[in-house]
């Protein structure tokens, strides 16, 4: 029986994606609009009549659909390892053609197609298995704008990396333009989401997990989130970030009278303390050193929790190690705690987000509030000018009004940062007029309406100025305050909580430390038999002939010695976020210029020199980092007893 050509196709994309080829298998073609014709070359060509009626779109040419396609290929300008997104499958002449042409340079091919039907014509027509069976090729069918970020999954990671071109098929943009556009935009809203968080973590070089291992005592001496899942449910909380509007209606508060949860973040403490108005927690979660300066003139937290992220700034756990009431905020991404303190199991988790706002609103969630009335969620600045925060806050700095090509000056402080002037972004205001924002702010602003849309709370936005967050009630505070108040008892409720602290065992935790100390140790070792052998590598570089077995020999022990070490599971959760950089460069696209084993011995070389040498940096300073952590918590464990 002769095989056709959707039967080689569906037999590969089985071997690829089985749940893509039985879905394709079970599209018919029945219902498509389309007429094939031979071309003047005698392959197929497509004519497709668009999904609103109307004139017949040719999906490839009728002359010579190969050669429209190299010329479509010649178009998308990639001259280094790139990541290719291609709107629209066509016909597929397209895809082979630019596989054809651009396959060094193409690090993942990412084919987006909305109609599974036109997939399943394009499978039918050519053969695809050169596409299909290529390594790093994802073809995404059918999927809402909205899920293809998601689908792309880890690859995002690699897309910021190493850039992604995103290439639309004009064809396929006449048939859905309106869908490739919109997918075309959640990408680019999901890869700048990506890039402010990779960049972040490239920042940080390590101290994230270094404040982890600094935070250590005071998460020790902390409360578990597990007691508190569900306890407030249908109470409301109030969360008060510290945007310039919270000036505004934070007197409105005084009226809480205990029937209502109130979190507030770090940054807005000292407004909080001028007005007297006590909170039930405090939330911080900036590992920065400038996050520090929220507490400098905060002598005491009161009976309000300080609520953390492990990887906060160690100094403000350091001050307030013996507050009485600490409660870590784990998120369930920590390899090292999960080992030290079995966080996720037994202490539960909050997951993080991007900024401490936010973070503060997910507290809020996990205990089952609602309404949950925000106040203080600005994210964007007055368009006629004023102050990046509230008047009381430690980085509050001066807004200038913003100019006609959007430019705006936001001034400097002394000691927290420097004067700034660029661009913004207008997005929706609260008022209904647009507000400038920053890149990064608008990242938060649609972080916050996803959670908003399938949250179930109930969420007020009583910012009364700022942005807009679409899925909120708007309401002002005072009202707010007046209509959706419960019956006092809130301060009962925590009271009760207050009970439940834990009591983890120290010599288990300890224990479990010098097992991270003992991998760190090991993983030197390993880094001193690599480097050992780079040394062994630069003299036989000096050589005029290498024999292709020696090299394929040498590289493949160094690779062995590579994995082994960074496949350590107590390794990657001693370092964590701090190494997550290293194995970003690993998987860097580098080829020689040539075949030849002394190219490619140079090009590992040249790779691995620096990796080596920064792994060894990294781990003797986390060997460091743990025995410091041993001796503080010995210490704080020994003054609580005494």
């Amino acid at each position: 029986m002769t095989q056709t050509y959707f039967d080689v196709n569906a037999a590969a994309l089985e071997r690829r994606d089985p749940e893509l080829a039985q879905r394709i298998r079970e599209t018919s073609l029945s219902s498509l609009p389309v007429e094939v014709v031979a071309s003047r070359t005698n392959v197929p060509a497509v004519r497709l009549t668009p999904p609103g009626g109307g004139s017949p779109i040719a999906l490839c040419s009728a002359y010579d659909p190969w050669r429209e396609a190299q010329r479509w290929a010649d178009t998308v300008q990639i001259n280094h390892p790139t990541n290719v997104i291609v709107l629209g499958v066509g016909v597929g002449y397209h895809v082979l053609a630019l596989l054809k042409a651009r396959d060094a340079d193409i690090r993942f091919l990412i084919v987006i197609e909305r109609d599974p039907r036109i997939f399943r014509l394009a499978m039918s027509a050519l053969d695809l298995r050169p596409l299909i069976a290529r390594e790093g090729v994802q073809f995404i069918v059918g999927a809402e704008p909205a899920e293809i970020p998601e689908l792309i999954g880890e690859k995002r990671t690699d897309i910021i990396l190493h850039n992604c071109k995103i290439t639309p098929h004009d064809p396929s943009m006449r048939v859905y333009g309106s869908y490739y556009d919109e997918a075309r935009r959640k990408i680019l809203d999901a890869l700048a989401f990506d890039e402010i968080n990779l960049r972040t973590t490239f920042e940080s070089q390590g101290r994230n997990q270094f404040n982890i291992y600094m935070n250590l005592p005071a998460m020790f001496r902390g409360y578990a989130l597990k007691p508190l899942e569900g306890l407030f449910r249908g109470v409301p909380a109030v969360v008060c970030a510290a945007g310039p509007s919270l000036d505004k209606n934070v007197r409105e508060l005084h009226a809480l009278n205990d029937r209502a949860v109130l979190i507030i973040v770090d940054t807005a403490q000292a407004t909080f303390k001028r007005l007297g108005i006590e909170p039930f927690a405090v939330v911080t979660g900036d590992p920065t050193p400038l996050n520090f300066s929220h507490f400098e003139k905060i002598d005491s937290l009161g009976e309000a929790f300080l609520a953390f992220h492990p990887e906060v700034n160690h100094q403000i756990t350091h001050k307030f190690l013996y507050h009485p009431w600490l409660l870590p905020l784990f998120d369930g991404d920590s390899e090292l705690l999960d080992h030290v303190m079995d966080a996720t199991e037994t202490y539960g988790v909050c997951p993080r987000e991007m900024n401490v706002g936010h973070l503060a609103f997910n507290l809020a969630e996990m205990m089952g509030c609602s309404p949950i009335v925000l106040a203080g969620f600005d994210f964007a600045f007055p368009k006629r000018g004023g102050t990046t925060h509230a008047a009381l806050a430690a980085v509050s700095r001066t807004v200038a009004p913003m100019k006609e090509d959007g430019e705006v000056r936001i001034g400097g402080k002394e000691g927290k940062a420097p004067e700034e002037t660029g661009k913004m972004l207008l997005v929706p205001g609260y008022d209904g007029e647009p507000v400038p924002t920053t890149a990064p702010f608008q990242q938060y602003i649609l972080a916050l309406e996803k959670h908003i849309a399938r949250t179930e709370a109930v969420v007020i936005d009583a910012t009364e100025g700022g942005a807009r967050f679409e899925g909120a009630l708007q309401m002002p505070l005072r009202q707010a305050l007046e209509t959706r108040l419960g019956e006092p008892g809130v301060a009962q409720k925590w009271n009760a909580f207050r009970a439940t602290k834990p009591s983890p065992c120290l010599e288990t935790v300890l224990a479990r430390q010098q097992e991270v100390i003992d991998a760190l140790r090991l993983a030197r070792s390993r880094c001193d038999d690599l480097a050992a052998d780079l040394r062994r590598w630069a003299e036989l570089l000096k050589k005029s002939e290498l024999e292709p077995a020696l090299v394929e020999s040498e590289w493949s022990d160094f690779d062995r010695k590579w994995i082994e070490m960074v496949g350590d599971p107590l390794l990657n959760a001693g370092l964590d976020t701090a190494v997550q950089y290293i194995y970003f460069r690993r998987q860097r696209h580098t080829k020689p210029k040539d075949g030849a084993p002394r190219s490619f011995l140079q090009c590992m070389y040249d790779k691995y020199d620096g990796i080596i040498s920064e792994m060894t940096g990294l781990l003797d300073h986390f060997i460091h980092c743990v025995e410091l952590s041993v001796q503080a918590l010995r210490q704080s464990a020994k003054e609580h007893r005494s």
